[in-house]
Parts: C-alpha cells; structure tokens; sequence
C-alpha cells in the first residue's frame, strides 16, 4: 500500500469513527487520546480510562447507560491488555463491544504512530505527504551529500593546488 491509499483508508476508517460516535461511546486511555479524536471531529461522548474508576465499575456503570461501546486502547502491549480486560467485562455485563476500528487502526498506523493521541498529527502528516507539500527534515542521505562552505571551500583550493602543479618527469 503507497500512502496515498494508506491516507484514503485511514480517512475513510476515522469518518466511520466519527459517524459511530454520534450514538456510541468511544473508550480511551486517557485525555490526550480524547483531545486527539476530538481534532479528528468526534463530536459524541468519550469516556477516560483513567478516570480512576476501576474497569469491571467502569463496564457496570456503561451497561446502565448503553449497550454498545466503542473500545479504542492504544496498539502497544499496554493497550492490548486493557483491551482484553474491557471486553471481558463488557461481556460479563451484557455489552456489546466494537474492536473493529481498533484493529483497522492498528494495521493502518503500526509502522508510524503507536497510540491514540498521535492519531491527529499523523492524519495531518499523511495529508500534508499525499498532497505534495510536506516540508518536514529531508533523509539522512540528503544531508551526507551536502558538505559546509569551509569543507567545500579546502576541498577546491586542493584541487586547484594540484592541477597547478607540472605533472611528468
């Protein structure tokens, strides 16, 4: 995949986000991840892991709420665990769970981002990419190639050095 269709499905994968979250919560680590799909345009509720409520509480008080849930942990081994133990207790608490978007995510970001709060900066990078006008560091192999002026300006006296000087016996 070139990241012109990496870009376009990732698009396509955060407006299904987006049009889930008007009637489903969405389920984050934390508050930069809330911020993040915030600037992604969710506009829908989003509940914090870490609010300090224990996640077997957390899946009881979300199944008097609602009965579906939008589970969108991190893709580090961290997140895989917290994502495990959410849908083991939305399932001992009759919830429906959704890990689809996660798992899209996932194998969509997997090489550059591993978390939910650079969600948007990558979106915005991708774009930026796609559309020709990134202006971010060039790669190291562009920077080897270029030498100072000093490094520049030795080499050429050298070099006007030693064809000044008479070559044969």
């Amino acid at each position: 995949m070139d990241q012109a269709e990496v870009y376009s499905e990732l698009v396509a994968t955060i407006q299904d986000l987006v049009d889930a979250n008007m009637t489903i919560p969405v389920i984050v680590e934390g508050e930069r991840d809330e911020k993040s799909l915030r600037e992604l345009g969710l506009s829908g509720e989003i509940v914090r892991l870490n609010s300090g409520m224990p996640i077997f509480n957390l899946a009881e008080s979300m199944s008097r709420r609602t009965k579906d849930a939008i589970i969108l942990t991190d893709w580090d081994p961290r997140g895989g665990v917290l994502c495990r133990l959410l849908r083991a207790a939305f399932e001992a608490n009759q919830v429906r769970y959704d890990t689809d978007l996660r798992a899209r995510l996932t194998i969509l970001c997997r090489k550059d981002i591993k978390d939910v709060e650079s969600l948007a900066a990558h979106v915005a990078r991708l774009g930026r990419q796609v559309d020709g006008g990134w202006h971010g560091k060039e790669s190291k192999k562009f920077y080897s190639g270029r030498k100072s002026r000093a490094v520049q300006a030795r080499r050429a006296r050298r070099i006007l050095a030693t064809r000044s000087r008479p070559r044969g016996p």
